[in-house]
């Protein structure tokens, strides 16, 4: 078998040392995803190239980041171009339970999936996330997954672990009788669902049972055949600037019971309007909403600070706001600002305010620009270039797939230009970093724009 092989230090949360990482392509390397998978040691890569791969596919708790051409050139057209497809033979994409923090999944569409069952057989149609499994699942396109038989939840993904994120994926047209999109039960802790598109599934958008500190955020949750989201049993759930819509029964189920405990969900700068109905509540004092649009909620004991019972005044079917929408700047005034610099906005998307500058020089660049890194893969540097169209203070940051920083290469007021800046693969500290998918961001006041790279030794 062949392997690129690089020798790197890293320091893992055992304070063990993984000597040697490798980067495994399929198919130039292994013919299939679950090979590379079998061949890979703990920290390696295996990089996909397009085409569609019949497999059902298990991590076996190694420590992998398994990912399309996406991950190398941050180019979307990848996720639908590398395809994982179930064959309706189990789930299609498995993580046992014991996959540690730097796991990850990026860059697929994955179909075709079918869960039926509790162990052996695992419940969730597309991807299965079990026990305390810490995986990053990101980009990913999940639909035309189903559940069926005793265990019937989680067509699209089912989570039942511990701080597993699933960021920037798109989640529809799944089949479930509970939690047809997304389900996350059964003692999960701190799972994390963010910047994520969730509709047309056949059932629920989300459900979250028996779990405990799940965050739902800067999510779309719309067109599910029955509610949105249902909190059940849960404890410290949190629905943060999201928007839900068009969904065929409530916008939000609220469930309690005195047995369980206090079982709490907290709404927070979001958009709940347009759904058959807006919500189902079983008992108010566990329910706390602030600065949210909720359709019919006035006069509840929940409805609290900031919120309103008003049209939220899309401006399109993609629920951005129109000029004139009552969300604009009413959101939780002690809320992180928008990338505007203007108070945060209730929903999934703000508003963006602009100013006119007087007096600019029209030799200057007219927007800004992150541009794609050169060479990309690359080994040990790189070149990043960013274009900015008036002054003002420029972060660029470097952060590896868990969202940690690792590199902070540009924080200063720079005039308007074009810059670049060299990345020697190096961390804060000066060690140089793992092969891996990594991430760059430049932020100004009014803008933030991400791309990806990889490096690879």
């Amino acid at each position: 078998m062949k392997k690129e092989i690089t020798v790197v230090l890293v320091l893992t949360l055992g304070f063990a040392l993984d000597l040697i990482a490798n980067t495994i392509r399929v198919p130039a390397n292994q013919p299939t995803i679950q090979a590379g998978i079998d061949a890979a040691s703990p920290g390696d890569t295996v990089l996909v190239s397009p085409g569609v791969f019949v497999e059902n596919l298990d991590f076996k708790n190694k420590k992998l980041v398994v990912g399309s051409l996406f991950l190398a050139s941050g180019d979307t057209a990848f996720i639908s171009q590398t395809i994982i497809d179930g064959n309706r033979s189990g789930s299609v994409v498995t993580f046992r339970g014991f996959e540690p923090a730097g796991t990850a999944l990026v860059g697929f569409s994955i179909r075709n999936g079918l869960g039926s069952g509790d162990f052996p057989n695992s419940r969730g149609g597309g991807i299965h996330i079990a026990i305390v499994a810490q995986p990053l699942i990101r980009y990913c396109h999940v639909f035309g997954n189903e559940t069926n038989g005793a265990s019937n939840r989680g067509g699209g993904i089912y989570a039942s672990s511990q701080t597993a994120v699933i960021s920037n994926c798109k989640i529809y047209n799944n089949t479930s009788e509970n939690g047809a999109g997304v389900s996350i039960g059964n003692g999960a802790q701190m799972t994390v669902l963010d910047s994520c598109s969730i509709f047309g599934n056949t059932g629920s958008g989300i459900q979250i049972s028996f779990s405990d500190k799940v965050r739902v955020s800067r999510s779309k949750i719309y067109s599910n055949t029955s509610w949105g989201i249902r909190n059940a049993l849960s404890n410290n759930t949190s629905i943060i600037h999201c928007t839900i819509s068009g969904n065929g029964s409530d916008g939000f189920k609220h469930e309690f019971s005195p047995s369980q405990g206090l079982d709490t969900l907290f709404i927070v700068n979001s958009i709940i309007h347009g759904n058959a109905r807006s919500y189902d509540v079983d008992n108010d004092t566990t329910l706390f909403a602030s600065y949210s649009i909720i359709q019919s909620g006035s006069g509840k004991l929940w409805f609290g600070p900031g919120c309103k019972d008003v049209d939220p005044l899309f401006a399109n079917a993609s629920f951005e706001l129109s000029s004139i929408s009552p969300a604009i700047d009413a959101g939780d005034p002690n809320s992180p600002l928008d990338p505007d610099n203007t108070i945060a906005d209730m929903g999934v998307h703000f508003y963006r305010q602009t100013t006119a500058i007087e007096g600019r020089d029209e030799s200057a660049p007219t927007s800004f620009a992150l541009h794609q890194n050169y060479p990309n893969p690359f080994n040990p540097s790189t070149v990043i270039s960013y274009t900015l169209a008036h002054p003002g203070e420029v972060r660029l940051t470097i952060f590896n797939m868990l969202g940690q920083q690792v590199r902070s290469l540009v924080r200063a007021d720079q005039p308007a230009g074009a810059f670049t800046v060299q990345w020697d693969g190096c961390d804060d500290n000066g060690k140089l970093s793992s092969s891996g998918n990594y991430f760059y961001e430049l932020r100004t006041p009014e803008h933030q724009f991400t791309r990806s790279m990889l490096l690879l030794k």
